[in-house]
């Protein structure tokens, strides 16, 4: 799930002009990118009968393209939210795929978060959404992830919380609960870790609990400034770190820290050094790792990390729904 997740993390700087094509401003002329290449690489999937395939595709399709400046033409347009609102559920929540039986609360997020971009919420039984999300709230303040895994854990709450933020629903949340639970994955040291009590913090669970108490209002200034502490040792931030860097980490560590309002220590020629390292100029793609191949997943994420580093830079100002 770990892949999954990062595919939400960027939304917030999407900006709303971009849904009608006019987004991105390149000012990266000279860094090494053919965009020209990426574009094309991301709209190979347009030629696939069963286009767009997938709830994850569908968002690295939409968001890419209007990061690059594209129009998406109104047959994609149409046949993108004719699919995404296929994937609702009787019980409210969207499914990943037609393979898949069993509605979560990442695809939900997803789902809406691609909706957003192209301008079209309304094309879902949003009331359904809701009622969805709630029927996953637990006691001890926190979500499930599907009516099948209904354990909380800290990146459904955090989907959970971004979801009822897109439908303007946080009164649906039990805010001083859901604050006590988040709080319980923090380490002494500073940040956030996936599992509660063990292991050590990483940016995911650092970005997913910070957008959370930043959401519901209750981020503290301790919590804040132990955040930024572990994150200025991780290689996003730490040149001289000996930690193999990650595309995925590194979306989180820089949306993490413009949750923390700390976005002037973003380090952009260590993200830019790390995107040069991972491009494959044959497609114009990304890899996730140094040595791997392009994938569309991979290429959004280094996309949406052009965006928040203003490499990419929209014509306007931020705007997207909430994710």
């Amino acid at each position: 799930m770990s892949k999954l997740i990062r595919i939400t993390v960027a939304a917030l700087s999407l900006v709303a002009a971009c849904s009608a094509g006019v987004c991105a401003k390149d000012t990266s002329k000279g860094k090494g990118f053919d965009f020209a290449k990426t574009r094309a690489f991301m709209r190979e999937m347009e030629t696939r009968p069963d286009f767009p395939v997938s709830i994850v595709l569908a968002n690295d399709y939409v968001y890419s393209l209007l990061a690059l400046g594209d129009e998406i033409a109104p047959a994609r347009k149409s046949a993108t939210i004719s699919y995404i609102k296929g994937a609702q559920q009787a019980n409210g929540g969207f499914i990943a795929d037609k393979a898949d039986k069993n509605a979560s609360l990442l695809y939900t997020d997803l789902a809406l978060e691609t909706l957003g971009y192209l301008k079209a919420i309304g094309a879902i039984d949003s009331g359904r959404v809701r009622s969805f999300v709630v029927s996953l709230k637990n006691p001890d303040g926190g979500f499930g992830f599907s009516q099948v895994s209904r354990g909380s854990n800290l990146a459904s709450t955090y989907y959970a919380v971004r979801t009822l933020n897109t439908l303007g629903a946080l009164d649906l949340i039990d805010k001083a609960k859901t604050a006590y639970y988040i709080k319980g994955f923090e380490r002494k040291k500073g940040g956030f870790g996936y599992v509660k009590g063990t292991g050590v913090a990483d940016p995911k669970s650092t970005y997913m609990a910070a957008f959370v108490l930043k959401t519901i209002g209750m981020l503290d200034e301790a919590t804040r400034e132990g955040a930024l502490k572990f994150l200025a040792t991780t290689p996003y931030l730490d040149a001289g770190s000996k930690e193999r860097p990650e595309l995925d980490a590194q979306l989180y560590a820089i949306t993490a820290l413009k949750e923390l309002k700390a976005g002037g220590r973003i380090d952009r020629k260590l993200a830019m050094a790390f995107l040069k390292k991972i491009y494959i100029p044959i497609n114009g793609g990304f890899g996730p790792l140094l040595g791997y191949g392009s994938t569309p997943d991979s290429t959004a994420t280094a996309l949406r990390i052009l965006v928040e580093t203003g490499y990419l830079r929209p014509s306007a100002a931020a705007g997207r729904h909430s994710r």
